[in-house]
């Protein structure tokens, strides 16, 4: 028979593993690793111009291996492109206004069936997106990729749109842009 001192400590041993295994970890995002790049595309021919964004910062909680919560802000005077003229398009108020609006926030509701999901905030409209990942845990790093189409007009982003400019011809385009993100993440120090 199994005295009552050691079930005690069998217990205790039994609670402390549980509580162990649920602790939270943060990731700080690795601003130096991270890459992010964009797609636009013209509404006739091949033209799709890329060029690349910077994260700010950000931080993902994980519950053993599984992301429980994150946050990334992108800093959006960074979008870039080699054709300096488009780069300052994109930064005015035809595009992502970057002085009024300097960065975009992606905040992480779940991730469910390696789809992550969450709100996106751009130009300070929010927009609830999903879009597919791979997620990868190797010692303390978190590496996270995925590819999100983000409709621009739903961001209030109209500028030479065929649904709400006619006759545009060559100028035209398209409402969904690509983001492709490498999304690297650091363990900080419990």
């Amino acid at each position: 028979m199994i005295k009552m001192k050691n079930l005690i400590k069998i217990l205790a041993v039994i609670v402390s593993l549980s509580i162990t295994s649920q602790a939270q970890t943060v990731y700080k995002v690795n601003t130096n690793k991270t890459k992010l790049s964009w797609t636009g595309y013209a509404s006739v021919g091949n033209y799709a111009p890329t060029g690349t964004l910077n994260v700010g910062v950000g931080n993902l909680i994980l519950n053993g291996k599984n992301v429980q919560k994150a946050q990334i802000e992108f800093d959006m005077k960074t979008i870039s492109h080699e054709n300096k003229d488009l780069q300052n398009h994109l930064r005015n108020e035809d595009f992502f206004d970057v002085e009024k609006y300097p960065k975009a926030i992606f905040i992480l509701q779940k991730i469910a069936n390696n789809q992550a999901i969450g709100l996106l905030k751009i130009k300070n409209v929010q927009r609830k997106i999903s879009f597919p990942i791979t997620m990868n845990i190797v010692d303390n790093e978190v590496n996270i990729k995925g590819s999100i189409n983000i409709d621009r007009t739903a961001f209030g982003i109209k500028y030479n749109s065929i649904n709400f400019f006619q006759n545009l011809g060559d100028y035209a385009i398209k409402d969904n842009f690509r983001l492709e993100i490498d999304l690297w993440a650091d363990q900080t120090i419990k």
